[in-house]
């Protein structure tokens, strides 16, 4: 069974599926390039609806969520005011040692990589666990909590929206466990990633 709901992003999450994910703090993104972003989602999703059924639908709408990534990501590294506060020791440690209890509980975990705005995640979602987004809405709520007491903060912490792909094929995993595990590197933070304190490979 494939399911596919949308709300601010596309996402298609099949149960049993090996899954990329990436999810950001409040604000990481300036409003103006977010709704940019999710205009052309919006736009390349209904028109794949309007013209195309079945597996051409599958492979569109698949298309479509890899480039509204890049653009994603994009935004995401080329944001230049903050909110940085994953950055924090107290924070990074309290996201990590969620994600870990939570792969004890609902999926495998591969790798993941807590950068100073985003994390990226590389998981196999178990067959029978919760939805993922309940997962990701626990996690985030409890790391929030947590994480804004730990900084002396109140407010949004978690943008409410995860981008999550599904990954087809074992060339397409090593491709992105690559890239998780190099996002410190290209941003010039360490010269190899296993100097990263918040990169986690099993």
């Amino acid at each position: 069974m494939k399911i596919f709901y949308e709300r601010n992003l596309p996402h298609w999450q099949p149960p049993g599926a090996t899954l990329f994910l990436t999810y950001r703090l409040q604000g990481s993104i300036p409003m103006p390039v977010l709704n940019q972003i999710r205009e052309y989602a919006a736009q390349c999703t209904s028109a794949a609806y309007a013209r195309l059924f079945g597996v051409d639908l599958d492979r569109e709408l698949y298309a479509i969520q890899r480039r509204w990534f890049g653009q994603y990501d994009t935004a995401l590294h080329n944001t230049p005011n903050g909110p940085y506060w994953l950055a924090e020791k107290s924070n990074a440690l309290i996201v990590a040692e969620s994600i870990h209890w939570c792969a004890a509980r609902y999926f495998e975990l591969f790798a993941y990589c807590i950068m100073s705005n985003h994390v990226h995640l590389l998981i196999k979602h178990h067959i029978g666990a919760p939805q993922l987004r309940d997962i990701m809405k626990s996690h985030k709520g409890y790391t929030g909590l947590h994480c804004n007491k730990a900084i002396g903060r109140n407010g949004k912490y978690w943008q409410e929206e995860t981008y999550d792909h599904v990954v087809r094929n074992d060339t397409e995993f090593e491709r992105i466990r690559t890239y998780i595990l190099q996002n410190p590197v290209k941003a010039g933070l360490v010269k190899r990633w296993e100097d990263w304190p918040w990169t986690f490979l099993a």
